[in-house]
């Protein structure tokens, strides 16, 4: 153990003659806990809010998307239907067909996204996570599942108490004017109703896609996308499918198409993190206030350890080592804090989010202790060294 090591141990635990040392110190270390414990809070609630919206998302948008790059509606070559067939063992996919539709019931009448699905959507996309009233659709039924947004907009019921959904689009086959009657509908039954915030999702409609395509007059084969849920990651199968779907094809991750929501993520991301930061900074003020007074309070015991031998840089040593004492310490109590916290709101949920009896989503992650702690580190080494400078301009 170094002599600095010692004597900065000796100052960090016993208590000076004079009060106003020790509430000082006392104060440093308590602001460092607040200021570290909120730091964390805060990280694990923008993380926990994260979760919250990009669960919504990945109830709407597959791990990878492929889409035609000028056409709506586009027919996969036997080579990509066998290849996608032949490397099933490493994802799933399922096919799907949209068109933009009219839809009326009860009098009433909106415009929205009808979405042809098979089999394998609920296996591609988390869709069942956000239907709160009724259930998924019949693949052999001219069932749909809807928005609550539609569903109180149109007046819709489930399986058709309430009224149907009627579904039309205009005849591009006939443009006369004469024509009595100008669209093409079809009805269907609303079997489920799901919850969404996003304005694109809550005007989507879903239906097997055998009867989307019955209704939009298309053949078997014609596809609007392939939706993929890989089983490993997503990047190695994104370039196998760009070497496949090369030429007019858009091979995207969920990142991609939805780069504008993931950058939002990143800058908030960013500037919570210099906030708090910048927080944290300010706590270490009375740190450094806390050294300068002990500095000022031992300049006896200064001027005995330099007739020992002591030299000034060892002298500031000792008060640096004590300044990380009085931070790390309360860093690290505020920290613990935080973790107890955020463990209990996770566990037991009793904040809740305004007006509802949802618990208020919080993220228990190592990435937050480990940016609290690598912050600490940056600011307290800091702080410390600034005020363990002071020593040597104490006179003596």
């Amino acid at each position: 153990m170094s002599i600095s090591f010692f004597v900065s141990k000796k100052y960090f635990f016993s208590k000076s003659k004079f009060n106003i040392v020790n509430f000082v110190s006392l104060i440093a270390s308590f602001v460092l806990v607040v200021a570290s414990c909120s730091f964390f809070i805060v990280l694990s609630v923008f993380s926990g809010l994260k979760d919250f919206g990009l669960n919504y998302n990945r109830a709407f948008d597959p791990d990878i998307k492929i889409t035609s790059e000028s056409l709506r509606v586009f027919e996969p070559t036997k080579i990509q239907t066998d290849w996608l067939s032949a490397n099933s063992d490493s994802f799933v996919y399922s096919k799907t067909i949209e068109e933009k539709v009219l839809l009326s019931s009860d009098g009433k009448n909106s415009y929205g996204r009808l979405v042809g699905v098979d089999q394998n959507f609920r296996d591609v996309i988390e869709i069942d996570s956000v239907i709160s009233v009724g259930r998924w659709i019949d693949m052999d039924s001219n069932e749909a599942v809807v928005s609550y947004f539609f569903a109180d907009k149109l007046n819709l019921g489930l399986f058709n108490y309430g009224g149907e959904l009627n579904v039309s689009i205009p005849y591009k086959e006939n443009d006369s004017p004469l024509f009595k009657n100008p669209f093409r509908s079809l009805g269907f039954t609303p079997s489920g109703v799901y919850m969404s915030s996003n304005e694109k999702d809550q005007r989507t409609i879903f239906s097997s896609i055998s009867y989307a395509r019955s209704f939009l007059k298309k053949t078997d084969k014609e596809i609007s996308s392939i939706l993929i849920k890989p089983f490993g990651s997503p990047k190695s199968l994104i370039k196998d499918l760009k070497k496949v779907f090369n030429q007019g094809y858009i091979v995207k991750s969920r990142e991609g198409l939805n780069q504008t929501y993931y950058k939002m993520l990143k800058t908030e991301s960013l500037i919570l993190n210099i906030l708090m930061a910048l927080i944290l900074s300010v706590a270490m003020f009375n740190s450094i206030g806390a050294i300068i007074i002990l500095i000022v309070e031992k300049r006896k015991s200064i001027q005995t350890l330099l007739k020992l031998g002591a030299t000034k840089k060892n002298i500031q040593n000792v008060f640096f080592k004590h300044g990380l004492m009085i931070s790390l310490t309360g860093g690290s109590l505020g920290l613990f804090s935080g973790l107890c916290f955020v463990y209990l709101q996770k566990t037991f949920s009793f904040v809740k989010l305004a007006g509802t009896e949802i618990p208020y989503p919080v993220s228990l992650e190592l990435s937050n202790a480990f940016s609290v702690i690598a912050f600490l580190l940056v600011v307290c080494s800091l702080g410390s060294y600034l005020a363990s400078r002071t020593s040597q301009q104490v006179k003596l």
